[in-house]
């Protein structure tokens, strides 16, 4: 199976996470969970020259998703940075890399 084929699972953990945010509810765990199956989809997909659409749609997908109800949810907006993560981890793919890719406090090397 490609790593570039739907992926039921991260579907699932989709609609726990960002499906119920719209809806008004806001799980981080459950955020959390589908935030660590997309890193680890970034290590399946960081050496294809294809992306999947699902991927991208779900990265874009949440940060919108927590950026525009950070206005008026109170949970959401201690933990805005989460659109920051997913939107840094979008740009990850972009490039080829995996988030395992890049160490905080460590230098890249080239």
């Amino acid at each position: 199976m490609s790593p570039s084929n739907f992926d039921l699972d991260l579907e699932n953990l989709y609609e726990k996470s960002v499906g119920q945010l719209l809806t008004h509810h806001f799980d981080l765990s459950a955020f959390d969970a589908f935030y660590a199956r997309l890193c680890e989809k970034s290590e399946l997909i960081k050496s294809e020259h294809v992306v999947s659409k699902q991927v991208l749609h779900y990265l874009l997908s949440a940060q919108q998703a927590i950026e525009s109800r950070a206005a008026y949810l109170p949970a959401v907006r201690q933990h805005i940075s989460l659109a920051g993560k997913f939107a840094g981890l979008l740009g990850l793919i972009s490039i080829g890399e995996a988030h395992s890719d890049r160490i905080p406090g460590a230098p890249r090397s080239v």
